[in-house]
């Protein structure tokens, strides 16, 4: 029997709610999903036919998930006994995914840098021509550092380069709880009650990785002072961390 779209959209939308308190690799989580959706639409199902519809609605699928006892009713019957023990990750593994990562933005910095060069240096190379040959590496610290720039074509690139690597690590890790290199090492960021994280959070988790010596800081003083928490400093501050996935 088909569902209504707000009953679909309703039911992918509870499935995920669920299913994000949880630790699950990506097996367990497409098995379980599966499931989820199936007992609540076959529940729904009997429901719209003993009242007489063709279509499941929105309502039969609430009922059907109170008469299961609601988020922690399945979550009991479906997904804890398929859940892994939270394991927090101290540092091997995230500095791997991180080489991953900076590996990947080299790519797209590169690119970044060179068209910004190509369509803006026959603009701006006589800006600040007093300041040629002054080394901007300091406010570049992702790459391309030429002091024959002029100075405002060398700040533009630094702007760029930082909306770039604060984008990509904000998105992946807000979008899907973890970036290309995160998901390469089986590696997820979640709030610390187990719920996934919000751009915001991830954002504020992610921001010392703009300048790659406050990064440095953040996990020496993880390792000396949180090594039993497993958390930067930063992640403290957004109450995120790390976890196998």
């Amino acid at each position: 029997m088909q569902m209504t779209t707000d009953a679909r959209g309703w039911l992918g939308a509870t499935v995920r709610r669920i299913l994000a308190r949880h630790p699950l690799g990506d097996a367990e989580r497409a098995g379980i999903t599966y499931e989820l959706m199936s007992h609540l639409h076959a529940a729904g199902e009997a429901r719209a036919t003993a009242a007489g519809r063709s279509e499941v609605t929105r309502e039969d699928l609430e009922a059907a998930l109170a008469e299961a006892g609601g988020d922690d009713g399945l979550a009991t019957a479906f997904v804890q006994p398929l859940a892994k023990p939270v394991e927090r990750v101290l540092f091997g593994r995230r500095l791997g995914a991180f080489a991953i990562d900076a590996l990947l933005l080299g790519i797209v910095l590169t690119f970044v840098h060179g068209m910004l060069v190509f369509l803006l240096e026959p603009l701006m190379g006589g800006m600040g021509a007093a300041s040629r040959h002054v080394d901007l590496r300091w406010l570049i610290p992702w790459g391309y550092h030429d002091p024959t720039l002029a100075f405002a074509l060398q700040a533009v690139i630094a702007l760029a380069s930082a909306v770039t690597v604060l984008g990509y690590f904000t998105w992946f890790d807000a979008h899907e709880g973890r970036s290309p290199g995160k998901r390469a090492l089986e590696l997820r960021v979640v709030r610390v009650d187990g719920r996934p994280m919000t751009y915001r959070e991830s954002f504020i988790r992610n921001l010392v990785k703009v300048v790659p010596p406050l990064l440095f800081l953040d996990t020496l003083f993880m390792l000396i002072a949180f090594g039993d928490d497993k958390q930067r400093v930063s992640d403290k501050i957004a109450e995120t961390v790390v976890v196998r996935a």
